[in-house]
Formats: C-alpha cells, structure tokens, sequence
C-alpha cells in the first residue's frame, strides 16, 4: 500500500467548487476520476471505472483511508460501509452524486 495523493485544503476547496457548479452527469464523472485517482493510489494500481476496490486489494485499514481522504475532497460524510456497498469507483460515484443531489435540493 502506497500513500495516497495529497489531499491539502486547496485541493479540497476546488473540488468542492467544481461540485457544487457541476451538472449531475459532470458532478459523477468527476467524483468517479477522484474515487479512482485515491484508490488507485492507496492499492498502487490504476483502477477502471468498473474496477472492483476488494479484488485490488483494498482491505478495512485501506477502505477507512479511502473514505477519509474522499471526505476531506468532497466535504462529505462517507461511512466506510458505501465503500463495500458501492465496491467499484463508478458505483460509488454514482452513489455520491446522488447523496449530494439530495443534500442540495
């Protein structure tokens, strides 16, 4: 296991910026290539969209790490659970996306 990109305040404050303008289809596509560059980075692998986080190795510690550097990203609450329920990086995207529709509206 690799550390995962750098996650400082800047980051996280255009990321926020992008979500908050974004239109849900750009609002998944940008929370799936998030998902996908942290994760990668945590399994040290490239993951595809349908990448499956267990069978690239993501275990507990790594899934608590994932959700914790998604929620200083997205400024979101993410319960380690949506990681094993949405297992791959467009299914949690997806899961998102619709959490922070939700939120919005």
């Amino acid at each position: 296991m690799t550390s995962t990109p750098d996650t400082s305040d800047q980051d996280a404050a255009e990321i926020e910026q992008q979500l908050a303008a974004a239109t849900p289809e750009q609002r998944e596509r940008l929370l799936t290539d998030t998902i996908r560059t942290q994760a990668g980075a945590l399994l040290d692998t490239s993951l595809a969209d349908d990448g499956n986080f267990l069978e690239n190795g993501l275990n507990s510690l790594a899934a608590l790490e994932l959700a914790k550097n998604l929620m200083v990203l997205t400024g979101m609450e993410i319960p380690m659970v949506a990681i094993v329920e949405h297992p791959t990086p467009a299914r949690l995207a997806h899961y998102l996306g619709q959490e922070l529709t939700h939120a919005t509206s």
